[in-house]
């Protein structure tokens, strides 16, 4: 295995974990998190050939970088 592929197993080992605590206790924080590893799996050379699961991750990151925004646009409604 490839040290790229290696390391993008890793995050992606890291995500489950990450979405599995968000599952049980959500927050905006942790939104942040899983938003910013996968950005850093879509920033790896290895994934760039594959455009498949390259857009599965663009649309992940999209749906968590918008899940990072909700606290925020909840507080603002609040005031």
């Amino acid at each position: 295995m490839k040290p790229s592929q290696r390391n993008i197993r890793q995050i992606e080992d890291w995500l489950n974990i990450l979405i599995t605590t968000y599952r049980d206790s959500p927050s905006i924080g942790l939104a942040k998190v899983i938003s910013y590893y996968i950005e850093r799996i879509i920033n790896e050379d290895e994934l760039k050939q594959d455009s498949f699961r390259l857009c599965q991750y663009q649309n992940m990151k999209k749906f968590w970088s918008w899940k990072s925004l909700q606290g925020i646009r909840l507080t603002v409604d609040e005031m």
